[in-house]
């Protein structure tokens, strides 16, 4: 690499660090509003009725259906203008949540917050791929995982201390807030490619492959279309990851805080416990981003195997044992190792993206996400049906147990997958 281009290098990165930091700061409102329900859901219901698997369903649903859109929007408008409008459109959500006085206005507030908040991630993983080299996509993602949890990590005892002073509606106005400035930033400063600030391509720099270009393009239905018929490479991820993601929101995402609060005594220490699965995904996703980087973890199939399978005896524990071992570190422990082998799944996403050109790498990660969010909805759904605002043991036991077999389902799935080298 010349000196001129290494100086141009350090410069493209310089902005796109800027880039990346406000939308990875977007992406830990992504992950705070996901939990809302989790830890003041129980406040809502309680003022404006309905259920809290009910809020939990029409966020999940919405943001289900809003995937392949992000994905196109990503791919064919661009990050810069996507992100804008539907941060707005978060942030009106935020606005009618915090004045709504009807359960039919917290759920209108919800969708309209899922679907803002579905048109962040992919964008920011078209931004990776442009303004970054190849090499630096697992550690970028992991570090954009990692501060998502931080904002789960915020949504509980934060978010907790914060509705108790502040009134949780109060804290929905402070979010609309929030969200407006961030999408203010995503128009003032995300720019889709480096040419939009006068640079070359990051692989015309690099020497990458020119048969990949940053900025190329296909039609939205011809890369759905390599997607969905790319068999095992796709689809094997793609299911196991519906159903682990399913099964953390189950617990992380909506009912874990009210599980603990009726099973046990814990009193206002549970928090922590809704904490400790943020800290574990955190560590998880920064490790296996970082080892995948470094070139230790060569097989992220295995990786996800091992992980998974980990993930699987955790939930066996978490069924078999509801209700009993009245023991407080035992579940802290137990919390943090769902969040920590939870977190192996993150993979899965940069094994799919390295089968599909970058052109496509917004479709094709969307195309993942929207198995990972039906797998949401799907789980709130049942949850819903199981729990309503009837919060015994038993009924919380047999959720347990149908979240197990989902985590084995999808292990056998994780071992099916295939990685480019085999494909190659």
């Amino acid at each position: 690499m010349t000196v001129h281009s290494h100086t141009e290098l350090k410069a493209i990165y310089r902005y796109g660090y800027i880039i990346f930091a406000i939308l990875a700061s977007a992406y830990f409102f992504v992950y705070f509003h996901r939990l809302t329900v989790s830890v003041i859901g129980s406040d809502i219901v309680e003022e404006v009725g309905g259920t809290i698997g009910g809020l939990s369903s029409a966020y999940f649903w919405t943001y289900t259906a809003m995937q392949i859109p992000s994905g196109i929007l990503a791919d064919r408008f661009g990050p810069r203008k996507a992100t804008a409008l539907f941060l707005s459109v978060a942030a009106l959500g935020s606005f009618i949540t915090s004045v709504g006085d009807s359960f039919e206005m917290m759920v209108i507030g919800k969708m309209l917050i899922a679907a803002g908040m579905a048109v962040v991630y992919i964008p920011l993983m078209k931004i990776i791929s442009v303004w970054f080299k190849k090499d630096s996509f697992p550690q970028l993602t992991g570090i954009t995982i990692a501060v998502g949890n931080i904002g789960a990590i915020a949504a509980a005892a934060p978010l907790s201390m914060l509705s108790d002073q502040m009134g949780w509606r109060e804290v929905f106005l402070m979010l609309g807030i929030v969200t407006t400035i961030l999408a203010i930033l995503c128009a003032l400063f995300v720019r889709d490619h480096p040419h939009r600030k006068g640079f070359r391509a990051i692989e015309e720099v690099t020497g990458m492959d020119t048969d990949d270009e940053t900025d190329g393009k296909l039609p939205a239905l011809k890369g759905l279309r390599i997607v969905f018929s790319s068999g095992r490479a796709f689809w094997m991820l793609a299911l196991a990851y519906m159903l682990i993601y399913g099964t953390i929101m189950a617990f992380q995402g909506t009912w874990v805080k009210t599980y603990f609060d009726n099973a046990y005594s814990f009193g206002v220490a549970v928090i922590w416990l809704i904490t400790s699965i943020g800290v574990g995904k955190i560590l998880s996703t920064i490790l296996v981003g970082f080892l995948t980087g470094k070139g230790v973890i060569r097989s992220k199939r295995n990786a996800m195997i091992g992980g998974v399978a980990c993930f699987t005896a955790i939930w066996g524990i978490i069924w078999v044992f509801a209700g009993s071992i009245d023991n407080y570190l035992f579940w802290f422990v137990i919390t943090f190792l769902f969040g920590f082998f939870g977190g192996f799944m993150t993979l899965s996403f940069t094994q799919v993206k390295e089968c599909f050109p970058t052109a496509i790498s917004g479709t094709a990660v969307s195309s993942m996400n929207i198995f990972l969010f039906l797998g949401a909805s799907i789980c709130a759904t049942i949850t819903d049906v199981i729990i309503g605002r009837d919060y015994s043991l038993e009924n919380f036991s047999v959720m347990w147990q149908i979240m197990f077999i989902f985590s084995v389902i999808a292990l056998v799935f994780v071992f099916l997958s295939v990685e480019r080298k085999q494909i190659a």
